[in-house]
């Protein structure tokens, strides 16, 4: 009895304990919950974006859980999902911000609920509330970066004759369309590209200066009004993105330009390489476009996610650096596509 009672009492104790490991087993397993806030899904940028996390959840559903949140461009119903999210408990916060003056308080709420955050694409007027939290960083662009490269594409359609100074005043005739007043990505692919114009010794001329933020309908729209107003003296169109691009061509195809006739042309470069502004680049209706590797930077927000989440060092085995302020992490732009 004695024997029997032993190995009773032992088989009890190897039960208890391969039921911790299974329960141990068990937890381990379990995702990380990411809420993923997009300011706008339907601008074409961020549900490509979102389409990439996507399969990387795919690829990693041991690893992984995306909850995504629409915000349609309205903090409000951002600030309200932030909440939906810290009461849920998520993981991981990757924030991509409606309102960036809004910035410095939604940081601070965060921070306050001890949830590793991610902010990227949108970039906050200052990063000095990310430096305040450990568990915080930016993930965004090198965006002068895609100012220079639009200046390389309008300087070798220059050198090949496809832009002309058509009204011999010794200046490149531009229409500027830009993202968002206070956008700092927006400002800079902006200045870069006229400056890097300039450094390289091509005088430039600014006909119009219009913000549509990002809409593809308010490019049409405006580009309707200034072509009606300066007709052929516009030589190039220079879009902040390609959405504004491909607004800027169908205004023009409705005057009976960029649909094939070389001499009735005027050239239009964007950002971001979508799949329509690659259409309009094959048929010849569209010059070229910066390609912003939406791949690249859902790669970057997985695997930087997952180091924040874990304790370790945000960049720990990675290719990533942080740049001089310490807190910002810039994925390059992969080249350009231009018409033959």
């Amino acid at each position: 009895m004695k024997k029997l009672s032993l190995f009773s009492i032992i088989i009890i104790i190897i039960m208890n304990i391969l039921s911790l490991d299974i329960n141990a087993e068990i937890i381990n397993i379990n995702p990380i919950r990411a809420g993923v806030l997009l300011y706008k899904e339907d601008d074409y940028y961020i549900s490509e974006l979102r389409n990439h996390l996507l399969k990387i959840e795919n690829e990693n559903k041991e690893k992984i859980d995306f909850i995504f949140y629409d915000a349609d461009a309205n903090q409000e119903l951002q600030n309200r999902q932030i909440d939906e999210l810290i009461k849920g408990k998520v993981d991981l916060i990757l924030l991509n911000i409606v309102d960036i003056h809004e910035a410095d308080s939604v940081i601070n709420k965060i921070k306050e609920n001890n949830i590793p955050l991610i902010l990227f694409n949108r970039e906050p007027l200052s990063l000095n509330e990310i430096k305040s939290y450990n568990k915080s960083l930016y993930v965004g662009t090198e965006s002068c970066d895609a100012g220079k490269i639009k200046s390389e594409m309008i300087i070798n359609e220059i050198k090949s004759g496809n832009i002309k100074d058509k009204n011999e005043n010794g200046s490149l005739d531009y229409i500027l369309l830009e993202g968002e007043q206070d956008n700092i990505e927006a400002q800079l692919r902006s200045e870069c590209v006229i400056r890097s114009l300039n450094e390289n010794k091509i005088k430039t001329n600014e006909i119009a200066n219009e913000v549509c933020n990002w809409s593809k309908e308010c490019a049409k729209k405006e580009i309707e009004s200034l072509f009606s107003k300066y007709g052929d003296n516009i030589e190039v169109i220079i879009s902040n993105n390609d959405e504004m691009a491909i607004g800027a061509i169908l205004a023009l195809q409705e005057k009976g330009y960029n649909i094939g006739d070389p001499d009735k042309f005027i050239s239009v470069v964007g950002v971001d390489g979508t799949t329509e502004a690659r259409k309009m680049i094959e048929n010849g209706f569209m010059t070229g476009t910066v390609l912003h590797d939406a791949e690249a930077k859902a790669k970057a927000l997985y695997r930087i996610g997952l180091n924040l989440v874990e304790g370790k060092e945000p960049l720990q085995d990675t290719e990533y650096k942080f740049d001089e302020t310490g807190v910002g992490v810039r994925i390059p732009y992969n080249g350009y596509i231009t018409r033959n």
